[in-house]
């Protein structure tokens, strides 16, 4: 309350009907068939308040991505996996619906295309805070404090400027690319990237288990000889080179080239 009046984090947390005051603060999701924004195959726009916002756009992302099966390390059998890191994604809807600017007239975004999931919201930065300093430590600075406390308190966010590096150790663990922050004029984006092959494309290229575990660890290292891939695999070097020709071939790998080294990583 203030001035004996409702505040605006009060009506986005607590309101039955926040749209009724607040027309933009609403999270609209999208599933767009193939790369780009042509085709849709899903949409939704989501209002209510702010912590239903975000269960229900995590519940879109989970009907429009689907699992694959990765053989673990040292282990016999396949185990299943989301598409994209469900935690990472989580946090990354949960900062933009928290951290968005209530003043500006625009939606939070979650985009899903066949090879990346984006989440945008209004907004860039704070003053003085660039993308690069977002990967290394640094003091929160909510726009939103009362809705960042409460959020703290239900224990969605930590407000010790730590959320991009928990995004960031997420893709790491689960051997995906980390995700591509980028701060442009009135809003901030978040790209996760996909790299793992659900089951029916893995079929259709003709991908052994092994070259699929083969992309996961080329992508948790983001680079790496076919030394470096061989003992991680626990492979001979011979058959390693002979997957990461085929996995180059079918344009799923990059070879880098420099002079003596040559390296692989994950094509974008």
């Amino acid at each position: 309350m203030k001035n004996g009046q409702l505040t605006i984090a009060a009506l986005l947390l607590f309101g039955k009907n926040p749209q009724r005051f607040l027309l933009q603060a609403r999270v609209r999701c999208a599933r767009f068939k193939g790369e780009n924004e042509v085709e849709f195959l899903d949409l939704k726009v989501i209002e209510g308040d702010l912590i239903q916002q975000v269960e229900e756009a995590m519940s879109f992302v989970r009907r429009n991505t689907s699992m694959t099966a990765r053989i673990e390390d040292g282990a016999l059998s396949r185990k299943e996996h989301w598409e994209y890191p469900l935690d990472a994604v989580r946090e990354g809807i949960t900062n933009a619906v928290c951290h968005r600017d209530y003043a500006d007239s625009g939606n939070v975004l979650v985009k899903i295309f066949d090879d990346r999931l984006e989440v945008l919201n209004p907004g860039g930065l704070p003053a003085g805070l660039t993308v690069e300093d977002l990967k290394n430590p640094h003091e929160s600075k909510p726009r939103n404090k009362l809705v960042a406390d409460a959020f703290f308190l239900i224990k969605y966010i930590e407000q010790f400027g730590t959320g991009i590096g928990r995004m960031i150790e997420e893709c790491r663990l689960a051997g995906v690319p980390e995700p591509q922050f980028e701060s442009r004029a009135g809003g901030f984006r978040i790209a996760f990237r996909l790299t793992m092959l659900g089951d029916q494309r893995a079929t259709e290229m003709g991908l052994t288990e092994r070259q699929l575990l083969l992309l996961q660890k080329s992508a948790a290292i983001r680079r790496g000889t076919t030394a470096e891939l061989a003992k991680l695999l626990e492979v001979p070097k011979r058959t390693v080179q002979r997957d990461l020709q085929y996995l180059t071939k079918k344009g799923l790998l990059i070879r880098r080239s420099n002079g003596k080294h040559t390296s692989y990583e994950t094509a974008k």
